[in-house]
C-alpha cells in the first residue's frame, strides 16, 4: 500500500509538472518572445535613431499622400534622349533615365554601408571582399541596373545595392550568427507603362519580403501598398536604404527628420564630376554613382557553384528550376558566396533571382527572370506576360523567354491560399492534434517574420 501511495503521488507530481510545462509552452513562451521581441524592437530603433519597422512608413496614411519630397543637393540630371526601339542605346537611356536617386543611411560601419561593385577589389570572388574593403577607399558609387524585360504593355527595370558586409550592434552579433554575413544584396523593380513611360509601380526588396509602392496607395492585389512613389525629375524613384541591414523602400515623408544626418545622397553621376562616398557618417548631398548591368552575375548564375564557403564562382548552393529537353537537371545558384554567415536560408545573402517572400504566390527565381507574374499578383493590374525582350533569360539560358518558361517545374499560384480550410472541410470529422499545431506555427511564424523586419 505505501508503495502504491509512493508511486500515485509521483504520478501526480510528474503529471502537474507536464501540465505546468505545456501551458508555459503554450501561453508563457508566446507571451515572453513578444515581451523581449517588443523591447529588442524599441531598443533598437532607439539605438539606431531610425525607424525600421516597414509597417510604419506610408505617405497613404494621416494625409501626409499629397506632401511632395523634395532633397538637398544637386538634382540629377536625366540623360540625352534617343531613338526609341529595341536596342541596347535604348535600353542604356531608359535605364539612365530611370535611376534612383538613394538615400543611404550610415552607421557604425559606414565603410560597409556604402553601394559598391561586387568585384570593386577586381575580382569576382566575393569571398575576400571584406578582407581588401580597406585598399579601395575612397569608395566608387556603383548602383547596379538594367532593362530587365519588355513586355507589350511595360518596360520591367531593376536596380540593385551590393554592400560588403550586412552588420548589426556588438551586442547582438554575439548572441546570434542570424544577424549578419558577408555580402548583401537588396534592390527593387521598376514597372514603367510604355504608353506614358511613366513609373506604374515600385517594388522593393526588404530583407525578406516585397513591398509595393503605386501613387494611388490601392491594390487588388495579394499585396497592401506600402507607401506612396516620390521622384526627382520627374522618373527617378527616391530610394531609402537602410544601414547595416541594408533593407531598401520608396522613402516617405515620415523620413525627413531621418534623412537630415548621417546619410549619403546619391545620384547618377551622367555628365558631372564623379564626387566618391566618404567612408564616415558624415552628411553628403552631392555623392555620386556610376551604373553597372547584371551580366557578370548572369555569366556566373550557373557555376561553377561552391558549397559553404567553399570553391569558387560568385554563387554557392543551387535553385533546382527543371529539366532542359535533354533530361539534365536545371539550376542557377541559390546564395551570392561568403565565408561568415549562419548557413541557413534566412539569412545568407542572395541575388536577385533568389529573393524569395514566404508570403506571397510567387515562387522563387519568378521575381526577377519573369517580373510580369509578380506584378500582376501583387498589385492586382492584368499585364501582358509576352516578352519581347528578356535579358536574364537570354544571358544566363541564351534563348528566349518563351523558350524557358515550360521547362520550369516552379508553381505559379496566384490564389491566396486559405490557411484555414483544413477546419472547413468536412466540419463533423474529428480535429486531430496536428492540425491545431499548423494553425498556432502559422501565428508564431507570422510574428516572428515581423520581428527580423523590425531588428532590420
Amino acid at each position: 500500500m505505501i508503495r502504491r501511495r509512493f508511486n500515485g503521488s509521483r504520478l501526480a507530481r510528474i503529471g502537474s509538472a507536464a501540465l505546468h510545462l505545456s501551458a508555459y509552452f503554450c501561453v508563457g513562451l508566446p507571451i515572453t518572445i513578444l515581451f523581449t521581441g517588443e523591447i529588442l524592437i524599441t531598443a533598437n530603433e532607439y539605438l539606431m535613431a531610425d525607424q525600421e519597422d516597414y509597417r510604419l512608413q506610408s505617405d497613404f496614411t494621416e494625409g501626409r499622400a499629397s506632401k511632395i519630397l523634395s532633397l538637398p543637393g544637386p538634382p540629377v540630371e536625366n540623360p540625352e534622349p534617343v531613338p526609341a526601339g529595341p536596342t541596347e542605346q535604348y535600353r542604356a537611356y531608359l535605364t539612365e533615365l530611370f535611376s534612383p536617386v538613394v538615400i543611404q543611411k550610415m552607421s557604425t560601419h559606414p565603410e560597409w554601408d556604402i553601394p559598391v561593385s561586387l568585384d570593386f577589389d577586381g575580382n569576382i570572388n566575393p569571398r575576400d571582399n571584406v578582407a581588401n574593403e580597406p585598399q579601395f577607399r575612397p569608395h566608387k558609387g556603383i548602383i547596379y541596373g538594367e532593362v530587365t524585360a519588355e513586355t507589350e504593355d511595360s518596360y520591367y527595370l531593376t536596380y540593385s545595392l551590393y554592400h560588403i558586409k550586412d552588420y548589426d550592434h556588438p551586442i547582438r552579433e554575439m548572441l546570434s550568427h542570424w544577424t549578419y554575413h558577408d555580402n548583401d544584396n537588396e534592390g527593387f523593380h521598376i514597372r514603367v507603362d510604355k504608353k506614358n513611360l511613366q513609373v506604374a509601380e515600385v517594388e522593393t526588396w526588404f530583407h525578406n519580403r516585397f513591398l509595393l509602392f503605386n501613387s494611388t496607395g490601392k491594390s487588388e492585389g495579394t499585396e497592401p501598398v506600402h507607401g506612396k512613389i516620390h521622384l526627382e525629375n520627374g522618373t527617378h524613384v527616391i530610394i531609402y536604404a537602410q544601414p547595416q541591414g541594408h533593407g531598401v523602400r520608396c522613402v516617405q515623408n515620415v523620413d525627413r527628420e531621418s534623412i537630415r544626418s548621417r546619410v549619403k545622397i546619391m545620384r547618377l553621376q551622367g555628365t558631372r564630376k564623379p564626387v566618391p562616398i566618404q567612408a564616415d557618417a558624415t552628411p553628403q548631398i552631392d555623392a555620386t554613382y556610376q551604373i553597372r548591368n547584371f551580366d557578370d552575375w548572369y555569366t556566373w548564375a550557373l557555376g561553377p557553384l561552391g558549397s559553404e564557403g567553399k570553391g569558387g564562382g560568385m554563387f554557392e548552393e543551387e535553385i533546382f528550376l527543371g529539366a532542359y529537353e535533354d533530361g539534365r537537371p536545371m539550376v542557377i545558384g541559390r546564395y551570392i558566396a561568403g565565408y561568415d554567415y549562419a548557413i541557413t536560408s534566412w539569412a545568407r545573402p542572395k541575388p536577385m533571382w533568389s529573393w524569395d517572400d514566404g508570403w506571397d504566390q510567387i515562387p522563387i527565381f519568378i521575381w526577377h527572370y519573369f517580373p510580369s507574374y509578380s506584378f500582376e499578383s501583387h498589385g492586382g493590374s492584368e499585364l501582358s506576360h509576352l516578352y519581347l525582350y528578356n535579358r536574364p533569360v537570354e544571358k544566363t539560358f541564351h534563348r528566349k523567354a518563351d523558350e524557358l518558361l515550360p521547362l520550369l517545374s516552379l508553381e505559379l499560384k496566384f490564389q491566396e491560399e486559405d490557411k484555414w480550410q483544413i477546419f472547413k472541410e468536412d466540419r463533423g470529422r474529428h480535429i486531430t492534434h496536428d492540425m491545431y499545431w499548423r494553425a498556432a506555427t502559422l501565428y508564431l511564424k507570422k510574428y516572428v517574420n515581423y520581428l527580423f523586419h523590425a531588428l532590420g
